[in-house]
């Protein structure tokens, strides 16, 4: 009896144990903030101009690719509100996925329909992302593949990767990656009309080839004869994940191409996941230990450690570059820059 009396004591303790994890999982969930846009704030697809799927509830949720977008019609726009404030933390921000693909000639040659990328934190303010565009100033042609390199502060370059297993990491996920801190000389930003410790609303702008300007002044050209296509709008820093100990990823690409990235935590080198180094060329992964192996270690310390290429590239040679890191606990941090 005692024998029976022993068991049915670690049955009971073992379903105990089962519900109460179930009751703290249940929790966790419902506690989980929605990292992605949760609502449609407003949109004008210009009439349906250039054709595509016009749902802009498309654009909502987790981007899952194929034809599940909003086309935001030639010079059209999608504002999308979120559960969350996103804040300018350690690294990108946030990701917009459109839905460009990749030539299977040529990886790094891309169909992209870009638009520019907008933040609001009162939804009347908004601050554009600075965009370049340095490709020939000739139109593509309909359907035409061209270099990713050629675009810089645009979104509807690169491909979204749908099968993800972390939509957070900017290698993982694809897309298109931004960092706050690059509004941080804005205008609207300086004035304080627009916070970026607040962001509460996020514009997408179809940019018309031939038509718009990039921020230098350049006039925009891309291959699509229709308009950007949006997918999602994933959320990668906000009010309610940031801490103090996350890592940080800093990445530099200088007009010589001899560019620098350097990987840190304010808990020291060594509460960096070593296995959760990740880069990408032109969106597309590359195994960490061939792009290291390229690279020279300029800084060792206590906190991180700086690469560098090592040399000057070729004036024609364009980088199109990412990068991303975890710490211990899972904190995370990634960079996208363009040369």
């Amino acid at each position: 009896m005692r024998t029976s009396s022993c068991a049915a004591t670690r049955l009971a303790a073992s379903c105990a144990c089962v519900f109460a994890l179930s009751a703290l999982a249940d929790r966790v969930t419902a506690q989980s903030p929605n990292q992605f846009a949760t609502r449609v704030v407003s949109h004008d697809d210009r009439g349906g101009a250039g054709g595509g799927v016009f749902d802009p509830n498309n654009a909502l949720g987790r981007p899952d690719g194929g034809s599940n977008v909003h086309s935001l019609g030639n010079g059209g726009s999608l504002t999308l509100g979120f559960a969350v404030q996103l804040v300018d933390g350690p690294g990108a921000d946030l990701i917009v996925s459109e839905n460009p693909f990749a030539s299977i000639s040529d990886p790094w040659q891309t169909f992209a329909e870009v638009c520019f990328v907008e933040v609001s934190s009162d939804g009347t303010h908004f601050a554009r992302f600075p965009s370049r565009y340095t490709g020939p100033d000739v139109e593509p042609g309909s359907f035409a593949f061209v270099d990713a390199g050629y675009y810089s502060g645009f979104a509807g370059v690169l491909t979204t990767d749908v099968t993800a297993s972390d939509p957070f990491d900017v290698v993982d996920a694809g897309g298109d990656a931004f960092d706050l801190h690059d509004l941080h000389q804005d205008p609207l930003v300086t004035s304080g009309l627009v916070n970026l410790q607040a962001i509460t609303e996020v514009r997408l702008v179809d940019a018309v080839s031939g038509v718009d300007v990039d921020s230098t002044g350049a006039t925009v050209r891309d291959p699509s004869t229709g308009s950007a296509d949006i997918d999602g709008v994933t959320v990668l820093q906000h009010a309610q994940n940031q801490s103090a100990h996350a890592p940080l990823v800093e990445l530099l690409i200088p007009a010589d191409g001899n560019f620098r990235v350097r990987f840190s935590d304010p808990d020291g080198l060594l509460d960096l996941d070593p296995t959760s180094f990740r880069a990408a060329l032109w969106g597309i992964e590359v195994p960490i230990t061939d792009v290291l192996a390229a690279m020279n270690s300029v800084q060792v310390d206590a906190q991180g450690v700086t690469l560098q290429l090592g040399g000057a590239l070729p004036a024609d040679v364009r980088l199109h570059l990412k990068f991303s890191v975890k710490d211990l606990a899972g904190n995370r941090s990634g960079a996208q820059r363009v040369r």
